[in-house]
């Protein structure tokens, strides 16, 4: 741990100076991270959620050695993941513009150039990985092109966070199978509840995914532990289940940039808001965040139809 420490504080080109709770109803938490956004990749320009790879531009295959962490190999049931130093063709890498010192990306088979668009081997190594480290603090998360996503080549985010999230305990009404829908939250999206293994759960989570890639919808995904989704009658704090949320938003180009407070991209859809203004870390509300979120929102109507198609 403390040479993973010291070798962030070599590497990355961020600090985190501060983070803390909002009060409110929902345990939300901010974190202030004044060099994040200032120091981050610039962004790829597209205009679809699929737009095409383009290898001139900056890529995971243009990452010097020392910034590969491992390997990675999944077994063909996608119920074990192993971690090496050769052999395995996706990777976990460092992050150059991290939120916490444990922020790091997993690279699906980099050397295909894949643009940033999910696919269902991309959505079983986010579960794999998450299942094999055994840490509920640990998530993994995904932004689509539009949706906040700076590099367009396929890659997921996983990091640690030992406070809970407001989506790690939101209610949910359930549509089929193991595939629910937020009842009371800023945004709606799709919750989607391990119930036996992680390759049927991929299936589901991905059965969504598509009908958003099909529509050229743009889409933030989270994999984290939470309550289960069914209601239990026991007085007994149940324990937490793997969760796959999936939120359709606004495309991120079309947004009124002068009216957010900062960028609804996953993390921040979770009820985990990152600020790199310090006077906004110390005074913000939640009836400020909570209207944020929202002007990122699919209205009811459009997300019900949505629904309707999965």
């Amino acid at each position: 741990a403390e040479y993973g420490k010291q070798w962030y504080q070599r590497r990355v080109r961020v600090r985190i100076t501060a983070f803390g709770s909002v009060p409110g109803s929902a345990p939300i938490l901010c974190r202030y991270n004044e060099h994040r956004f200032s120091k981050k990749r610039t962004a790829h320009a597209v205009s679809c959620c699929n737009q095409p790879f383009n290898e001139n531009l900056f890529n995971f295959n243009k990452l010097k050695d020392a910034e590969i962490l491992l390997e990675v190999s999944i077994s063909d049931d996608a119920e074990c993941v192993s971690f090496s130093m050769e052999n395995g063709s996706s990777l976990v890498v460092v992050n150059s513009s991290p939120l916490s010192e444990s922020h790091i990306l997993l690279l699906p088979s980099p050397k295909r150039c894949l643009n940033q668009r999910l696919t269902i081997d991309a959505v079983e190594l986010g579960l794999s990985f998450i299942t094999s480290c055994s840490d509920p603090d640990t998530r993994v998360v995904f932004n689509s092109l539009r949706a906040f996503a700076s590099i367009n080549h396929l890659h997921l985010h996983a990091y640690k966070c030992s406070t809970s999230l407001p989506i790690e305990s939101a209610p949910v009404e359930h549509i089929v199978d193991c595939c629910y829908k937020l009842s009371d939250y800023p945004i709606p999206g799709f919750v989607f509840e391990l119930q036996t293994d992680t390759v049927l759960l991929a299936k589901s989570v991905f059965t969504a995914v598509e009908v958003l890639q099909d529509q050229d919808i743009p889409h933030n995904m989270m994999i984290t532990y939470g309550d289960p989704c069914a209601q239990t009658n026991t007085k007994e704090v149940p324990d937490p289940v793997l969760r796959v949320c999936l939120w359709p938003v606004k495309p991120s180009d079309q947004l009124p940039l002068d009216e957010l407070l900062f960028r609804p991209a996953v993390c921040e859809l979770s009820g985990h808001i990152l600020l790199h203004d310090l006077d906004l870390f110390q005074t913000i509300t939640e009836p400020q965040i909570v209207n944020t979120l929202k002007i990122n929102a699919f209205e009811e109507k459009q997300f019900q139809e949505i629904v309707d198609s999965v």
